[in-house]
């Protein structure tokens, strides 16, 4: 994997060329307005050949290797030996980076020590460990670098058996893409920095410099966390604050979000906490309107033929129908946004 001004050129994660696989339908994303190249710092990343409008989906990948979780190092490189040979030599041309961590792990399942490995060994396990997306590894996705402001949300879709990759801002030409390696958009750099040791690198976008810019989103985040807890304590305990409280610490958190730039689905989280609280307080109607800003934002993420668009879509009908007289807000629909 890489970053916006790693430190480490060589750790950012994918295919030299940026090729699609043989098995993508170019037709599926506009992959046409995208092209691999080396970044300032040595290192490769995604650019944008063209403008490329918010909401567009760029890439639509299937995995080149699909093995959810990935603990055990034995497993990894079972199913590394299972793909086909082409398949096995483009897995292995991507960028291989392997945590302290893993070197325990290894000992733990293999009995061996991480220096006993063969070098294929090593190189096998640190490629998945340098760019797995949980579910697995993608090939020309891993050529996408990291930015705790990204212009770019991954999602895997279950419904197409792939993952996606959506603009969640307008991206203009020569721009580089970014995606969000860890979920912690509200978090401060203390918190954030550490899980991207994972990847070897020391992140330093806009979010993470030592400037007066970077201080500023820093004060913005330490903002947004404090937030953000408070909506979490409220979610699980219900004594935080009232629902008038917990709908104005939804809106000013998103208003954050907006602000800073953490425009994936964290941002959708604080609309449908407001929808949520707007009920609470037997609001319908302007629940409706937050839950139609959750839905456009998942439309922007994730696409309409997501089930998490779906699913939103049809909480949003069952709000339409409260909102004409068609249906009676009850307990179980106030469930559905819990």
């Amino acid at each position: 994997m890489g970053a916006e001004g790693s430190l480490n050129g060589n750790a950012s994660r994918g295919h030299s060329n940026g090729h699609s696989n043989s098995h993508s339908k170019e037709s599926d994303d506009a992959r046409h307005l995208i092209e691999v190249r080396q970044t300032p710092f040595k290192g490769l990343g995604v650019f944008a050949k063209a403008p490329i409008p918010r909401a567009t989906r760029i890439l639509s990948e299937p995995l080149i290797l699909a093995l959810n979780g990935g603990e055990n190092p034995a497993e990894i490189l079972s199913t590394v030996n299972k793909l086909s040979k082409e398949d096995k030599a483009r897995y292995l041309e991507l960028h291989p980076f392997a945590p302290s961590i893993r070197k325990d792990v290894v000992k733990k399942y293999m009995g061996k020590r991480w220096g006993d490995l063969t070098n294929w060994e090593r190189d096998a396990i640190g490629v998945y460990d340098a760019n797995s997306f949980e579910v697995g590894v993608y090939f020309l996705p891993s050529r996408i670098n990291h930015s705790c402001i990204p212009n770019v949300h991954y999602e895997f879709n279950p419904a197409i058996e792939r993952g996606t990759f959506h603009a969640v801002k307008d991206i203009a030409e020569g721009e580089e893409l970014y995606i969000s390696y860890i979920n912690g958009g509200s978090r401060l750099r203390n918190w954030r920095q550490p899980k991207l040791d994972m990847w070897g690198f020391v992140c330093q976008c806009a979010a993470c410099g030592n400037d007066a810019e970077g201080k500023k989103r820093e004060e913005r985040r330490k903002e947004m966390f404090e937030l953000d807890q408070k909506l979490a304590k409220q979610s699980v305990y219900g004594t935080e604050m009232t629902a008038a409280q917990a709908l104005k610490t939804a809106t000013r958190l998103a208003g954050l979000q907006m602000t800073e730039g953490v425009l994936n689905r964290e941002l959708r989280t604080s609309y449908h906490d407001a929808a949520r609280y707007c009920l609470e307080l037997g609001n319908v109607k302007l629940a409706l309107l937050w839950i139609e800003k959750e839905l456009a934002h998942e439309k922007i993420c994730v696409g309409e033929d997501h089930p998490i668009f779906h699913a939103v879509s049809a909480r949003r009908d069952l709000l339409k129908d409260v909102v004409a007289g068609s249906a009676s807000l009850d307990q179980s629909l106030l469930e559905c946004f819990h």
